[in-house]
């Protein structure tokens, strides 16, 4: 049986899947597994065993007891008012060191957002983007390039995971590794074919696509340019890596990066003269 478990699981490892997913799949083969020592037990007091029957019964309590915990919070949204997990963790030692405020304090924080010029606030609005998955790819791409040049850091605002964990709770949301949204270098608006696609990068000879303009504000783009001239005042990187909070730890997961555009517009003259 345990052979069995053992076998699934070194297979699972060569599979790229959601880690909440594989952390199902794990808490379905613990909890089958236990029932075999339940079985062990029985054969053990059946046998006259006694001593070794109890010990098996009390680890057949024992994992039953973390099986629950898991299954509430892997299959379920609901919590157990009789976690003593993180107190065993802390018990044990299992905690990461946490960094020291200095060094956390020395790193440089990202976090600005630069513009294309300066806007009235009226005259700007949000701007929403189709992407391709080349170009979602294209944006992967740029972020690992301005994390090499020290552009942004990828590092949770410096936390550690133990302050994650505290953080996520508190907040009851993901925490990015790319802790405040930044702005890309580079970017600009291309008409092209009766489009409108933004560009980007780290500079404008190595810019790349990014999207296509869909709507602006609540209009479609198309109707909202033939009334009006559209530029890009802002595009900043926010969204994919981050950690959540777990049972006892923060969990971690990949996704992609996104773009928050403002675009400003001003009515043409052809249009003023209707």
């Amino acid at each position: 049986m345990f052979g069995l478990i053992g076998l699934i699981n070194s297979y699972l490892g060569y599979i790229n899947i959601n880690v909440k997913l594989k952390n199902r799949v794990y808490t379905i083969l613990g909890t089958a597994g236990n029932f075999y020592l339940l079985y062990v037990a029985y054969r053990f007091l059946a046998n006259g065993f006694l001593a070794r029957g109890l010990l098996f019964v009390l680890a057949f309590f024992v994992i039953s007891y973390f099986a629950y915990l898991n299954i509430l919070y892997f299959f379920t949204s609901k919590k157990s008012r009789f976690d003593f997990s993180p107190w065993i963790e802390k018990k044990l030692g299992m905690k990461p060191k946490e960094e020291t405020a200095d060094k956390r304090n020395a790193r440089p924080q990202a976090g600005f957002v630069q513009t294309n010029g300066l806007f009235k606030g009226e005259a700007t609005l949000p701007a929403k983007l189709k992407r391709s998955p080349a170009e979602i790819q294209a944006l992967n791409e740029i972020v690992a390039q301005l994390e090499a040049q020290g552009y942004l850091r990828l590092d949770y605002g410096g936390r550690s995971d133990d302050e994650l964990f505290k953080l996520a709770r508190t907040k009851k949301e993901n925490i990015y590794a790319l802790s405040e949204p930044v702005a890309l270098p580079y970017f600009e608006l291309v008409h092209e074919a009766g489009h409108l696609d933004l560009y980007g990068g780290i500079n404008q000879i190595e810019r790349k696509k990014l999207g296509r303009i869909q709507s602006v504000g609540l209009m479609p783009a198309a109707e909202v340019e033939r009334k009006y001239s559209l530029f890009i005042a802002t595009a900043v990187v926010q969204g994919g890596a981050y950690k959540f909070a777990g049972r006892s730890t923060v969990m971690h997961e990949d996704g992609p990066y996104d773009l928050k555009i403002q675009v400003a517009y001003r009515e043409k003259e052809a249009a003023k003269k209707l």
